[in-house]
């Protein structure tokens, strides 16, 4: 039997509400790396925010973070292959973040970069990575500078704000990063990064290296920012819950539900039997 590759997404879908892992689904994963099984996370948090969660499965191999735009050891953390925004672009995006009134964040592989006035946002951005640093004038500063290092940015306001911005940024940045707006409750985000970037296209290049073809990976997950890697590999899991667009594309469906854990351990006994 050829080897297998298997990706789960973090929130929602291997981690529960409290951002814990199910002792069940740490069992399980150590099986499937006891049956010869590849496995990988595949997330939207930065390095800095996902490097703990592969240590508690005492995972061997590499990661996908930033939803696509590292791919990082999963021992170490350290940095394998990126897709990233040209450090003047980025100082670009972030003064028309700032002209229209939002927030700007600077988002590298592992670190976030913001300003003094970002504070109050902090317990929310910490979900990606829990290294944030605070400068006086985020264009001003080169902690975050330098060849590959920026992995996003993001704005955040209220939803007439990002709209705005989202125009303009598309505008002037278009043809060099890929804008997206969405948001959570009464938060609303416009998020810049390399037009490549998707967790599918980096699990693609992740399965290069290590050998394995799309059809034999299987990948688990429950949000829209799935739907790439749902798409690219031969066997795909939505977990209970998830929105309809998300299941209807996934190969299978998961009775666990989104956020309360057990996804896993019910993906890896169907895969191991």
């Amino acid at each position: 039997m050829a080897r297998r590759l298997l990706a789960l997404d973090l929130d929602g879908t291997l981690l529960r509400r409290d951002h814990t892992i199910h002792p069940r689904d740490v069992d399980a994963v150590r099986r499937a790396q006891g049956a010869g099984v590849y496995v990988t996370l595949a997330t939207g948090r930065l390095v800095g925010g996902t490097l703990m969660h592969a240590r508690t499965l005492e995972l061997e191999g590499a990661m996908v973070c930033g939803d696509g735009a590292t791919i990082a050891s999963a021992v170490n953390g350290e940095v394998l292959d990126c897709r990233t925004v040209d450090e003047e672009h980025a100082a670009g995006l972030v003064t028309t973040l700032r002209e229209h009134g939002l927030v700007p964040f600077v988002f590298s592989h592992g670190d976030i970069h913001a300003e003094e006035s970002a504070r109050a946002y902090d317990d929310w951005v910490r979900i990606w990575s829990d290294r944030i640093h605070y400068h006086p004038v985020l264009t001003e500063t080169d902690a975050w500078r330098g060849e590959a290092t920026v992995a996003m940015t993001l704005g955040l306001g209220d939803d007439d704000a990002v709209t705005a911005a989202f125009t303009e940024v598309d505008r002037r940045w278009g043809a060099h990063v890929l804008n997206t707006r969405f948001g959570f409750g009464e938060r609303h985000m416009l998020r810049s990064y390399h037009p490549e970037n998707s967790k599918g296209s980096a699990l693609a290049r992740l399965a290069l290296r290590v050998g394995i073809a799309s059809e034999d990976c299987v990948v688990v997950g429950d949000w829209y920012n799935d739907l790439s890697m749902f798409e690219w590999a031969g066997r795909s899991f939505a977990m209970g819950g998830a929105p309809a667009a998300v299941a209807n594309a996934a190969t299978d469906r998961l009775k666990a539900p989104t956020g309360e854990g057990g996804g896993i351990a019910e993906v890896i006994d169907r895969l191991l039997g």
